[in-house]
């Protein structure tokens, strides 16, 4: 993990704060995932990528993106990166007995504890990342001015990348929804890998590709409905077969 967390903070240390108007700074705490050891001894090896965290990622309202700039100045950077990868862990809750906790209102989790329960691997190996390392005030940072959200989006990316390299999985699951989702993706791995390769494109439902030595899907957002749960079931069936 120590290479993973030097290309973390290189990644972080790149971070223009300049682009921010830091009076109006209601950014969460930078989500980095950090693979459970059940994801390195699973035979199958799943991302599953949402969009943004929703605010759960911010502790004590103290996170905001200035403080990644504070800590990288303070050459703090690595106090940062356990403090992320520490919240990270707590996605998913154990009970007493030291099982997960499956039961969730939330239809994100409710997909990824249905892939690991269809596809029969444990909850724990099952690595959740997203394509924005930042929420703003709990919601997307798109929403956010053209200079702001293009510096989120660039850090993002370089994040999700070294993810994808260092974990090296058989599929990544985009479950970010479409809407000006595509493009990200797209530059995603035009700009750190060899591009990618369209097997199936069904418009705005379904997108299966292969890219980063993995196959990949992106399909709409797990709580949307309007037969998108058809596409949800066929990514689980395109990876059984």
């Amino acid at each position: 993990m120590d290479v993973l967390f030097n290309d973390y903070a290189k990644i972080l240390s790149s971070l223009n704060i300049s682009s921010f108007n830091l009076e109006e700074d209601k950014y969460s705490g930078v989500f980095l995932p950090v693979p459970f050891d059940e994801y390195w001894s699973s035979s199958l090896k799943i991302m599953l990528v949402g969009r943004e965290t929703a605010g759960w990622n911010t502790e004590n309202n103290k996170n905001r993106i200035n403080r990644v700039a504070e800590f990288v100045e303070k050459g703090k950077v690595f106090e940062l990166l356990c403090e992320a990868t520490g919240r990270y862990k707590k996605h998913l809750p154990v009970s007493e007995s030291g099982k997960v906790i499956t039961k969730t209102p939330s239809r994100f989790k409710q997909y990824f504890f249905q892939l690991a329960k269809e596809l029969e691997v444990d909850p724990k190996s099952i690595v959740y990342a997203n394509l924005f390392a930042w929420d703003y005030d709990k919601k997307s940072p798109r929403t956010r001015p053209k200079n702001e959200l293009e510096e989120i989006t660039s850090i993002s990316k370089k994040l999700l990348a070294i993810q994808i390299k260092h974990f090296q999985p058989d599929v990544v699951i985009f479950g970010a929804g479409f809407v000006g989702i595509d493009p990200i993706i797209k530059q995603l791995f035009n700009e750190n890998f060899s591009g990618y390769q369209n097997k199936e494109v069904i418009s705005g439902k379904y997108w299966e590709f292969e890219a980063g030595n993995a196959t990949c899907f992106r399909i709409a957002h797990p709580r949307a409905t309007h037969g998108h749960s058809e596409f949800r079931g066929k990514v689980i069936q395109r990876i059984k077969a």
